[in-house]
């Protein structure tokens, strides 16, 4: 029987598209009630990967505008999820920190995604689980790669 690479693909698709509603509820929930976009939770994750990043570093990692930026960063102060401090050695710098409410954010939103996962993952049995981070280490890859030729940046 020939599969058709087409159908493949699709049936990916739905089935990355389930998964990851099924087991991510908890996160989506709890962002959620924090009513913040998308844009603004992406910003707090990769604040705390990435501490200390100016306003154009952040703006380029997010793929925004530096005035759109503004409006993101400006909600998130008020909010006391990220602090702006200027840079010691440049004034010009202002430099973005998760404040300390951001980080228990993150890490709340974080620790109820990892439950979930460990509680779906505990469903799996060694060689199924060994089969499905193989998967996922091929799928990561491939998004490197993409990334790294729409960048122009060889990996």
């Amino acid at each position: 029987m020939t599969v058709d690479i087409a159908t493949l693909r699709e049936e990916a698709f739905q089935l990355v598209g389930r998964f990851i509603t099924r087991a991510d509820p908890g996160r989506l929930e709890e962002w959620a009630t924090l009513g913040l976009t998308m844009t603004q939770l992406r910003a707090l994750f990769l604040l705390r990967a990435e501490p200390a990043l100016p306003a154009g570093g952040l703006a380029e990692r997010l793929g925004i505008t530096p005035s759109t930026l503004t409006r993101v960063v400006d909600r998130l102060v008020r909010h006391d999820l990220i602090e702006r401090v200027p840079d010691a050695d440049d004034r010009r710098l202002v430099r973005h920190y998760l404040s300390t409410r951001g980080a228990d954010v993150v890490e709340s939103i974080e620790r109820s995604g990892r439950q979930r996962m460990n509680e779906l993952f505990s469903r799996l049995d060694d060689a199924q689980l060994a089969r499905l981070v193989e998967a996922l280490r091929d799928v990561n890859a491939a998004g490197d790669a993409l990334e790294s030729e729409l960048s122009g940046v060889a990996v």
